[in-house]
This record gives structure tokens, C-alpha cells and sequence, in this order.
């Protein structure tokens, strides 16, 4: 078993405590450089978490909501009624409609002295009542001004003056293993403030909302801080609680928080404009995997997407964007993953320009593109799997019949009628209804010349029609 220095352990302690600025060496006249003291006084380091409080505390509030359910409950005879059930109705009857009213909490920043409140979308998304609650104890009803479902962010307004408005940090500033505090409301607990550190910076794909992009905590945070503040130890507001990961319903060291930045360009595009204002380039994209990197000639160690297709009257149409592209770049910067992508373009406010690097054909060219706006159902993610062994499919030309059902009378294809379950086609991810319409950038109409392509080459890029949308698979 290995056994603690604690020597050692105060030894880093006290270092780490000095880099933060919580005491100095105490170099006195009787001292020199070689015999100076290290003087630490605990009472600065628990006096630093005491004035942020205080600083941080006012501007968070607590937030009720109350909305109305209408649910469908059985009814029960009647047995009252001497004879148990009244014989002049009907054992059986109909469910009813009842409502309950249900109660909600959640917490919230003010951001402006006017009443402007920061807070999450899930807190008051389906109220029909909010009513805000301060520090003071004082209670205000509350108005939605806009609310932002893809980034889970909303913003309130309360009629009140000379509020207690948080000071605005610059969370694209952290670091990991910074300190941190959470203030919010959990479990109705309102002015709770506990104390952590930043764990990641950056974290997507969690599943929570349309775009993600946040920072990681173990500051504790529970159900009732969703919307409160993390702040760093100037106080300053640096993210908005959103979210923990855990496996009993309670804290687990895992919670995450939405960017201050990123809340704060939600905010303004709410109270300006109504709804959040997002750039939008009109592809198709999907994961630039290992099997796509090599047939393309790429490392996907690099990071990119590929575009698999160009969509009609877009930004990426009009300025030379095409099907096969592999997209390397925006304005210089790289990104690891779809994510990145499409947050890095949602970012750029529409009919700015920006410069795409990209890959085509063994080449490395920059397209300058004006983005467009993006509209609430534009971005279409593919994705694909891992391949097998046979191909296991049924084929069949593509008829001028189904061609006019999925919408072009013209297109040319083969389609795939049946799949076997154990075969290679449906581990790539090939379904009944797909339309194969390229083999290795060919165009092909027949089941015979898909086989005869697929037959002269070990890995093929195959770019298939679903649902309106194309796709490349590798098999």
C-alpha cells in the first residue's frame, strides 16, 4: 500500500496557495533570501470565498414557476349506491380530463440593474406563472422576453429597478483546474454557494441541447441551480449552470455550464431581434472518419468533415462549395469534430464572410463564402458505422415510378430493396428505401454496374440518396 507524505502534500499545498496570491514570504529585516518565512494565514484564503459570496450572492435569484397539466384519468363506478353500482349508469364510463398545477424551481442571474434576468430555457420553458425571488426575500412576477431551446438559454424580465446586476467575466479566458464557485437554489435552497474547480473546457456531444460547448465542473451542483451563476474569484459571472451528469438524481462531481459568452450573444440576439441569429452554410456534412480519411488521401488526425451534399440556393452553392469536399479549416482556425463545425459556424453573424479551407481532389484550396441564416430545421447531420463482410443486399433499378415518389422523376440510381441483418450493408448503415447514385464519384443506374465497380477495388465510397438527403458510406 502506498503511503502519504504529508511533508510533501503541505509542501505543494503551500505552493500552489502562494501562485494564487492567497499569502507572500514574509522577508523581514532579521531574514534573508536563504532563512525567509512562508507565512500563511488560512483565515485570507476563507475571507477570498467570503467576499466573492458576497459580491456574486445578490445577483443571483431563485425562480418559481407554476404550469398548468391537463391529464386524462379513469373513472370509477359509483359504489355508493345501494345496489353498489346505480343501474341507471353505466358500469364502465369514460376517462376524464383533469388538471394539476405543477411547480417548478430553478435559479437565475441578473445581468442588467433594469431586471433583465439570464436563466435556462428548461427552468421556464412550459410555465404559465414565474415569479422571481431576490436575496432580499422580495418577489416579483416575471415576463419571458426570448428563449433559445438549441442552447437551453432564456432570458426573464422583472419590473424593478437599481438591481444588484453580476459583473460579466470572459469565460473563452479559463483554464482547467481553475477555482470556481456555483451559486444557484438547489433542492429550494436558495443563496447556496459551493466551491470547485474547472474540469474541462469544451465539452460537446453530452446530448443536452443543439449546441454545446461547456464547462465542466465538480463545483456541487444539484436540481434547483440549473440557471445560476459560476463565477470566478473575482466574482465575476463566467458561465450559467445547466446541467449534471449522475447516476442517483443528486451531485456526482460532474456538472456543466453554459459559457458566459455564449450566453451573452444569445441574450443580445433575444432582446434584439426576438429569436438567436445564426450563420448558415446550406451542406450536408458528416464525420470525416479514419476509412473516409485514407480513401481521400487525408490524415483524420487533422480533424475536418466531409460534405456530402450541397444544398439548392445556399451560401455554400453559390460560392463554389461542392459534394465530396472535405472542409479542413474556418478562417484559419482547425476543428477535432461535426460539433466544433457547426458551433464555430453558428457563431458568425449572417452575411459576414469567412474563409473555408478545404480539401478537393489532392488539392488544398480557400473559398471565401457570405453566410446565410440559418432557420431552425437547416443543419442535417449524417453519420455511419463500422463495416462487415457480405454485402447481404437487394437491388433493383430505379424505376421512373419511384424516382417521381421521392420527388425527382429524373434521378438515376439503383435502389436497395432488402437488407440481410447479418450481412455487410446494413453493419455500414445501407437500409431498405436508400438510392445509390455514385460508386467512387461514377454515376451508376443498374445493379450491374454497381457490382462491376464494387468488384475492381477493395474500399468504395459509396454516395447514397436518403430521405431527401445524400450521404457517403465506405464499404
Amino acid at each position: 500500500m502506498r503511503t502519504v507524505n504529508r511533508k510533501r502534500i503541505t509542501q505543494i499545498v503551500l505552493v500552489s496557495l502562494f501562485l494564487a496570491g492567497v499569502f507572500s514570504p514574509a522577508v523581514s529585516a532579521e531574514t534573508t533570501p536563504e532563512n525567509s518565512a512562508v507565512v500563511f494565514d488560512p483565515h485570507m484564503l476563507s475571507n477570498m470565498f467570503v467576499e466573492i459570496s458576497e459580491l456574486a450572492g445578490p445577483s443571483v435569484v431563485t425562480i418559481t414557476s407554476q404550469s398548468t397539466v391537463l391529464t386524462r384519468v379513469p373513472s370509477f363506478p359509483d359504489f355508493s349506491h345501494p345496489y353498489m353500482v346505480d343501474p341507471w349508469e353505466d358500469y364502465y364510463q369514460m376517462p376524464r380530463d383533469q388538471e394539476y398545477t405543477m411547480t417548478g424551481i430553478g435559479s437565475g442571474v441578473i445581468v442588467s440593474s433594469d431586471g433583465m434576468i439570464l436563466t435556462n430555457n428548461h427552468v421556464i420553458c412550459e410555465a404559465d406563472k414565474l415569479e422571481v425571488v431576490l436575496q432580499s426575500g422580495d418577489r416579483y412576477p416575471a415576463e419571458i422576453i426570448g428563449t433559445d431551446p438549441e442552447t437551453d438559454l432564456a432570458v426573464i424580465r422583472i419590473d424593478a429597478f437599481d438591481l444588484p446586476a453580476i459583473a460579466i467575466g470572459d469565460s473563452d479566458s479559463l483554464k482547467v483546474g481553475q477555482w470556481i464557485l456555483a451559486v444557484g437554489s438547489p433542492f429550494a435552497l436558495s443563496q447556496t454557494v459551493t466551491q470547485g474547480i474547472i474540469s474541462y473546457i469544451g465539452r460537446s456531444d453530452v446530448g443536452l441541447a443543439e449546441y454545446e460547448d461547456y464547462i465542466q465542473t465538480d463545483a456541487a451542483i444539484n436540481p434547483g441551480n440549473s440557471g445560476g451563476a459560476l463565477v470566478d474569484l473575482d466574482g465575476r459571472l463566467v458561465g450559467i449552470n445547466t446541467a449534471i451528469v449522475t447516476r442517483t438524481g443528486g451531485y456526482q462531481g460532474v456538472g456543466f455550464a453554459i459559457p458566459v459568452n455564449v450566453a451573452v450573444g444569445v441574450m443580445e440576439d433575444l432582446v434584439t431581434y426576438g429569436y438567436v441569429r445564426r450563420g448558415w452554410l446550406g451542406v450536408t456534412i458528416q464525420e470525416l472518419t479514419p476509412g473516409f480519411a485514407e480513401h481521400f488521401g487525408l490524415d483524420s488526425r487533422h480533424g475536418g468533415v466531409l460534405v456530402s451534399q450541397v444544398l439548392i440556393d445556399t451560401p455554400a452553392g453559390v460560392y463554389g462549395i461542392q459534394r465530396g469536399d472535405i472542409i479542413l479549416t474556418i478562417d484559419g482556425e482547425t476543428f477535432r469534430t461535426i460539433t466544433e463545425f457547426r458551433n464555430m459556424i453558428a457563431n458568425v453573424d449572417p452575411g459576414n464572410e469567412i474563409e473555408i479551407g478545404i480539401f478537393r481532389e489532392g488539392r488544398n484550396l480557400s473559398i471565401l463564402v457570405v453566410l446565410g441564416e440559418r432557420a431552425a430545421d437547416e443543419t442535417i447531420v449524417s453519420s455511419v458505422s463500422s463495416i462487415s463482410d457480405d454485402f447481404g443486399w437487394t437491388l433493383e433499378e430505379l424505376d421512373r415510378e419511384t424516382a417521381e415518389a421521392l420527388g425527382d422523376p429524373f434521378l438515376r440510381g439503383v435502389l436497395v430493396v432488402d437488407v440481410n441483418q447479418s450481412g455487410r450493408a446494413i453493419s455500414v448503415g445501407i437500409y431498405p428505401g436508400d438510392v445509390i447514385i455514385e460508386v467512387d464519384g461514377f454515376e451508376v443506374a443498374s445493379p450491374e454496374e454497381l457490382n462491376r465497380l464494387i468488384s475492381s477495388t477493395d474500399d468504395v465510397l459509396l454516395l447514397i440518396l436518403r430521405q431527401g438527403h445524400s450521404v457517403y458510406f465506405m464499404m
